[in-house]
């Protein structure tokens, strides 16, 4: 069987995603742990790494059409920020490896990582910036009905990055490199704490909440169910196809925050501390640029 994949690089100015502006794409990704094929840089990748640049500049105001409704836009939020992320911990996944067999620059590599785990940070701050009534009453619904335990624990393409999220599988010198990648790393803790005190504020997961019910048959099948959920398929892909959906990705996200901002406390009435440091909402004001920056590392040019 043949499996889609959408790869061509948005070339006109406005929408080009999906069939509709705030529409979904499925994403083709090679199975978790499983390097694509092929290196970058991609020449036919220029064209819209620039214009993401010139959008971090000067914006594109009433590019868009103003999306319907607030469940539309932030059901994009969560499917197509999820499929953002899931890319991003490949490509972190995959510099740790070249790095490691001695394949890739150390420094550049970790430089690398240090960049995509901002992006990481800066999905998880896009994606829960939904108001907190449609979290409850669209979102976590939806989840619940894919299954009543559904859990991010589940997501194939964490298992390879989860110790180094967690803190435990950094190096333990104190290069540059290192430096920078522990640092965002800590981010990201303190992103996802605010995050979670924001949207679960009782701390109860889908997955707490079906404790005590009866285990799954098949628990081999939860990484599935939960690509399912997002739309994603899992087939041999090569790495600028890769970087290709990420590109389609981050050009639908960049337009949508270009019209639309992203604040993730916005309609938060006692908003967690994490969420409203100098850090996190200074990422969100350059976050079109931080995009522009994570797109050009992912085509092949050096991170700073």
């Amino acid at each position: 069987m043949t499996v889609p994949v959408l790869t061509e690089v948005p070339v006109r100015e406005g929408w080009d995603f999906g069939d509709f502006p705030y529409g979904l794409e499925p994403l083709t990704i090679p199975d978790a742990g499983t390097e694509p094929d092929g290196d970058g840089p991609c020449s036919r990748f220029a064209g819209l790494c620039a214009h993401l640049e010139h959008l971090s500049r000067e914006g594109a105001p009433g590019t868009v059409e103003p999306v319907e409704s607030s469940d539309r836009l932030y059901w994009f939020r969560w499917i197509t920020g999820h499929q953002v992320t899931f890319v991003l911990w490949q490509l972190v996944a995959r510099e740790l490896a070249l790095a490691e067999r001695g394949e890739r620059d150390r420094e550049a590599a970790l430089a690398s990582a240090a960049l995509f785990t901002r992006g990481f940070s800066a999905m998880l701050l896009y994606t829960s910036s939904t108001p907190i009534d449609v979290y409850h009453e669209v979102i976590r619904p939806s989840m619940f009905l894919q299954h009543r335990g559904f859990s991010g624990t589940w997501a194939p393409d964490f298992a390879p990055v989860r110790d180094l999220y967690r803190g435990k599988g950094l190096p333990d010198d104190d290069s540059p490199g290192v430096k920078a990648l522990r640092d965002e790393v800590g981010f990201y803790q303190r992103v996802h704490g605010g995050i979670a005190a924001k949207l679960v504020p009782s701390g109860r997961s889908l997955l707490q909440d079906a404790s005590g019910a009866a285990e799954t048959h098949h628990p081999d099948v939860l990484g599935v169910v939960y690509d399912n959920y997002f739309m994603t398929l899992r087939a041999p892909t090569s790495l600028p196809d890769v970087v290709a959906q990420l590109l389609r990705r981050l050009n639908a996200v960049a337009l949508d925050v270009s019209e639309n901002g992203v604040d993730s406390v916005s309609d938060a009435e006692d908003p967690p501390k994490e969420l409203t440091s100098p850090e996190v909402r200074a990422c969100e004001a350059g976050f079109v640029g931080l995009l522009a920056d994570v797109a050009a590392c992912a085509a092949g040019s050096p991170a700073d």
